[in-house]
């Protein structure tokens, strides 16, 4: 079945095609410390960008999640920029929302063309070629219809990264954002070979007991404030060593606290680095936009899953956590 695609989106695709096509050389990138949706769009464009027969730099900081090490060509994601970046002639963004987002200094300066794909509502249309449409659940929709569009070739390889990012990015099929196109496009990623069962085990259903541990302080650390309505965590440095566990074990505990009937929206604090991240997670009937909580602290995202991040440490004090 074919899937209606507005004429809007059709100009952006016909737009980025365009660039494509006048361009030899591809800087890819997505936002800091990548996910599934991200990731597997980057991988799936890459592989696009090849058989066209251009050059391609994949990066992600901080490299590939453990988690996601079954996605086809991850092994050539990079965590940081090649030394000779500035030979590349275009800059391909994915769900970046502003170039800040990508985690990589350099880019700040750049001066060449830049082709921004995203479906965050908040998005900053920095590109000179923007695809953006928010109604889609994942970035991985959204490029399942530009390639489709472009008559493009989606083997096994490809329809296993997109199908991850749109898995991924809607909870499993959970969320709110899923809509009949959804289930219509992963349909067919499925018919084209990409695995639901591999998917859902190395994305979802794997804990090791570190990350069992980890989950379990988390847990315990868990407080509601009544007055805000919110549920939240704070996990510390010294916690994830504790454990044994990695920052990317923490994945789904945001949506665990958001099941509680009582909090509006959920939160989870955590320290990286010299950083404090938050997390941000909600529901469609509780009325809560997360995205500008996150805003109001310099980060962003969808209404119902946001994060942010500021200069800060958490610190555990006899009266509760503190962040200086």
């Amino acid at each position: 079945m074919a899937i209606p695609i507005p004429s809007n989106l059709l100009t952006q695709f016909a737009s980025a095609r365009q660039l494509i096509a006048e361009h030899q050389r591809f800087l890819v990138v997505s936002h800091e410390y990548t996910d599934g949706d991200d990731l597997g769009g980057m991988l799936a464009l890459a592989r696009f960008l090849e058989a066209e027969g251009k050059t391609v730099a994949r990066i992600a900081f901080a490299g590939v999640p453990e988690n996601l090490l079954f996605l086809p060509g991850h092994s050539e994601v990079a965590g940081g920029l090649p030394g000779d970046f500035e030979s590349y002639d275009v800059l391909i963004t994915i769900g970046c929302g502003t170039i800040e987002r990508a985690g990589l200094p350099a880019l700040q300066a750049w001066k060449k063309s830049i082709l921004n794909i995203d479906h965050h509502h908040d998005t900053k249309m920095f590109g000179t070629v923007n695809v953006w449409d928010e109604t889609r659940a994942a970035n991985c929709e959204l490029l399942y219809l530009m390639l489709k569009d472009w008559q493009a070739v989606i083997d096994k390889a490809t329809a296993l990264c997109l199908l991850t990012g749109i898995f991924t990015d809607t909870g499993g099929f959970r969320h709110a954002n899923v809509t009949s196109d959804t289930l219509e496009i992963a349909a067919d990623l499925l018919r084209r070979g990409a695995r639901l069962d591999l998917i859902s085990r190395f994305t979802l259903s794997r804990k090791d007991l570190p990350k069992l541990r980890m989950w379990a302080m988390a847990l315990e650390n868990a407080h509601f404030d009544e007055k805000r309505q919110v549920v939240y965590t704070v996990v510390t440095t010294e916690d994830l060593a504790q454990a044994g566990a990695k920052e990317e074990d923490l994945e789904g505990v945001a949506e665990l606290l958001n099941t509680i009937p009582e909090a509006k929206f959920s939160m989870l604090l955590k320290q990286r680095g010299e950083d404090v991240k938050g997390s941000l997670r909600s529901e469609p009937h509780k009325g809560v936009d997360v995205s500008e909580i996150a805003r109001s602290f310099g980060g962003g995202g969808h209404k119902l899953a946001a994060g942010f991040k500021f200069k800060g440490t958490i610190e555990k004090t006899e009266n509760g956590w503190r962040i200086s």
